[in-house]
């Protein structure tokens, strides 16, 4: 069978795709994304040995001011050349079943293919749904959701699923002694912060003055990521700190073996993206949510808001918090082991080990019904 996945921008929106389409590969099915040259999938699917193409798109502003109006005008004029480009795609490669899993570059080739009679799944990873999702939603034949909180925010209750979101099955089976052997930790506890692919400016700069705090006292071990962005910065601000080489501190632009960091750490300090929280709960890693205020929306303090009433985090607004706050927090934390393996129980209860395979599941029958 040949399927067809359409996704863009963000990690949060390619990685989920990916691990369905690996599942999907390892049976023997064709895949191919349509994302925009623009985003990160470009990257990521290529690394990932898949075939992808392109429609040209740009997201909407969110703005009311007249610049963000004659942009917006601009990416709707646009659109109707992104439709007429997917539709051609949708054509030559004939698949059975379409699945998006988010962002603004999912739209014109599950718009395409719905109008062209192929079976649409969309996928929503937040606790809202963004616009992509909801504009095509009454077009699907299957809406999937992450979360139960995102049920009730479809009015197509009959073709509505929670399903999780998919993660790397290296998440799930990441051995936590072998790991923390192999990034040659102590026997302190470990904290893992990261912020995004971009990284946070005044997050990187918090977390400085966290392990300058706990150069002086030695608590627990942090591996901190910048993002690719900051790096350069952070690493200088460090050296001047007297941060560099000292046991136990790391500052790294990017991390390969995430799933193996995951594994070792003792409590994660993070943004709260919908990818994110997946693999915590995949890790049972339990976290202090620091949601983004950036974001359409605003997904990530809904996020952050389920995951905390399930008791699986602690979160904190960004605006609320001082590097002495961020320092007592995280020390109250680690010394209150109880209450970590509460956490811990709580996000293993919420993971959905087998989500890829869900959306495989409903993708295949979905095919099955064009025929």
């Amino acid at each position: 069978m040949r399927f067809l996945l359409a996704c863009g921008g963000s990690g949060g929106h390619i990685n989920p795709a990916l691990a369905v389409a690996e599942l999907l590969r390892s049976d023997g099915h064709e895949v191919l994304f349509v994302g925009t040259p623009h985003g990160l999938e470009r990257t990521l699917v290529c690394k990932a040995g898949f075939a992808i193409e392109f429609a040209e798109i740009h997201s909407l502003a969110h703005s009311l001011s007249l610049r963000a109006i004659i942009r917006n005008i601009g990416v709707l004029v646009k659109m109707a050349g992104a439709l007429r480009k997917a539709r051609g795609i949708v054509r030559r490669f004939s698949p059975h079943a379409a699945l998006g899993t988010g962002g603004y570059a999912s739209y014109p080739p599950l718009r395409a293919a719905a109008q062209l009679g192929v079976p649409v799944l969309v996928h929503e990873s937040n606790a809202l749904p963004g616009v992509t999702t909801k504009m095509l939603a009454k077009h699907a034949h299957k809406i999937l959701v992450g979360m139960e909180a995102c049920r009730d925010s479809y009015s197509q209750k009959e073709k509505t699923e929670v399903v999780g979101t998919p993660v790397r099955g290296d998440f799930f089976s990441a051995s936590r002694l072998q790991a923390r052997q192999e990034l040659r930790l102590d026997n302190r506890p470990l904290v893992v912060s990261f912020f995004g692919s971009q990284g946070a400016r005044d997050m990187n700069t918090l977390i400085l003055g966290v392990m300058e705090q706990l150069k002086k006292t030695d608590a627990w071990q942090h591996i901190h990521v910048t993002g690719s962005k900051a790096y350069g910065d952070i690493r200088k601000r460090a050296a001047d700190l007297g941060l560099d080489g000292i046991h136990g501190l790391r500052i790294e632009e990017y991390l390969h073996n995430m799933p193996q960091v995951m594994a070792s750490a003792d409590l994660v300090i993070c943004r709260a993206g919908a990818s994110t929280l997946a693999e915590l709960a995949a890790t049972g890693r339990p976290a202090v949510l620091i949601p983004s205020a950036n974001v359409a929306n605003d997904h990530q303090n809904a996020n952050a808001k389920v995951f905390s009433a399930q008791g699986g985090a602690e979160m904190c607004a960004e605006s609320a918090l001082n590097v002495q706050k961020l320092y007592e927090l995280t020390d109250s934390l680690l010394q209150n082991t109880k209450k970590l393996d509460r956490m811990k129980l709580a996000l293993e209860k919420s993971a959905f080990p087998d989500s890829a395979q869900r959306i495989q599941r409903l993708l295949y029958e979905a095919g099955k019904s064009l025929n």
